[in-house]
């Protein structure tokens, strides 16, 4: 479920919706595929945004991903020149070439994301599988290489604490992919087990017992990580939506309205699409709440909230409580005339609702509820098309035009009344 249209909080925190995907190619069906494969049902499950905060760990600091291309690249250097063997040079070249590509990924992917959200999650998400158990395989392979073709006593111990010192860091910041940081323990740790009768040394023999006790433990060290890396992040996320819900009325707050409504205004002024705001006032709510209790009043509010939101046109549209009994609407790619027929749906569902208000100065019964509106990328109004707040004070003008004329009525910001009158002739 959006955020735009959020019922009452739960523990469940069903908030967000992955953002839509392109037409699927032979690309994205992979990436699926490799995310489907190397994910679990509960990883899959989580919500996008706490996906999203688990590969921003995957994709964090690169400087430790380089360090380990390196001392594989030098340990398999070093078993060259040694022992002559040359397949541990092209194992270590293999596994720097494929951290390298990894080391590349993580920068753009920072440079690009470190600010804002992220589309597909399932690219990104492939290309660090991919590339993470490529150059775990690469390590594997030359360890057993190492350990099963040479007897230098010097390279088998670099290899054998490279290993662990590299399956310990493994462990440590792939946890937010368990299936993943797992898989790498295992073609790297293994090896050194289907290497160990080759070694003709009877002392390495205890390797055989001390590499499952190190599987177990990191795999356990894996599965604690993971799960306060998601509760950190659900708690966050909860809290960020505490602090963009309005509590009483459960729509967002004016807080979210300014932020979404300023990134949909640059999408469609990037777009050339018009995108309309509307400004809403409860009519006479002060006599509502003076003869009818405060409490009363907040059950106005929210029979209001939930009526203006069931009565918007898709999930691109954001209505908010912008302030006591005011509430504010932005609609992407809407003309004028879709604006002023979508705040006269909002209009006429209020005043269908029939909340009874018996108080009111002009005799009407019912609450009614009075609208502002104006659009961008009009040639007419006088106000800058890219500020938001310009577009709140000129829709504001509105209102306070249609409350100055009878109330329970649409007004249209000075200028987009000369448009709209254009575009009906």
């Amino acid at each position: 479920m959006p955020l735009s249209q959020v019922n009452p909080i739960d523990s469940t925190l069903q908030v967000a919706r992955e953002p839509p995907r392109t037409r699927l190619t032979w690309w994205p069906r992979t990436c699926g595929w490799i995310s489907q494969i190397l994910q679990s049902d509960a990883d899959r499950c989580q919500m996008y945004e706490v996906r999203e905060d688990l590969l921003h760990v995957l994709y964090g600091r690169p400087a430790t991903v380089l360090l380990v291309g390196i001392s594989g690249a030098t340990c398999g250097v070093y078993a060259t020149f040694r022992a002559g063997v040359w397949s541990a040079m092209l194992l270590g070249l293999i596994g720097l070439a494929l951290v390298l590509v990894r080391h590349r990924c993580i920068i753009v992917f920072r440079r690009r994301f470190l600010k804002t959200r992220c589309g597909d999650l399932t690219p990104w998400f492939a290309a660090f599988a991919l590339t993470a158990i490529g150059s775990s395989l690469a390590w594997g392979a030359l360890t057993f290489v190492c350990l099963a073709t040479t007897r230098d006593p010097i390279l088998h111990t670099a290899v054998l604490v490279c290993d662990v010192v590299t399956a310990s860091a493994i462990a440590a910041r792939n946890a937010a992919a368990p299936r993943i940081a797992r898989l790498q323990l295992l073609v790297m740790l293994l090896p050194i087990m289907a290497a160990v009768p080759l070694t003709g040394r009877e002392s390495y023999g205890f390797l055989l017992l001390l590499v499952p006790v190190i599987l177990y433990g990191l795999s356990v060290l894996i599965t604690d990580i993971n799960q306060q890396l998601v509760q950190s992040y659900r708690s966050q996320l909860k809290l960020s939506i505490l602090s963009t819900i309005d509590y009483l009325t459960q729509i967002p707050n004016r807080r979210f309205f300014g932020e979404r409504a300023a990134a949909a205004l640059d999408h469609c002024n990037r777009a050339r699409q018009p995108m309309a705001i509307l400004m809403i006032d409860v009519d006479f709510f002060k006599s509502f709440n003076d003869h009818y209790g405060h409490q009363a009043g907040d059950r106005c509010l929210q029979n209001v909230a939930l009526i203006l939101r069931d009565n918007l046109r898709h999930d691109g549209d954001i209505v908010s409580r912008y302030g006591g009994e005011e509430f504010a609407v932005s609609l992407q790619n809407a003309s004028m005339i879709e604006a002023e027929r979508v705040a006269q749906r909002l209009c006429d569902a209020v005043a269908a609702a029939r909340l009874s208000h018996a108080h009111r100065p002009d005799g009407v019964s019912v609450v009614t509820i009075s609208i502002g509106a104006v659009t961008t990328g009009d040639t007419h109004a006088e106000v800058d098309a890219t500020d938001l707040d310009a577009l709140v004070r000129s829709a504001d003008q509105a209102l306070y035009e249609a409350k100055r004329t009878g109330r329970n009525r649409v007004s249209l910001a000075p200028g987009c009344e000369a448009r709209q009158h254009e575009g009906v002739a």
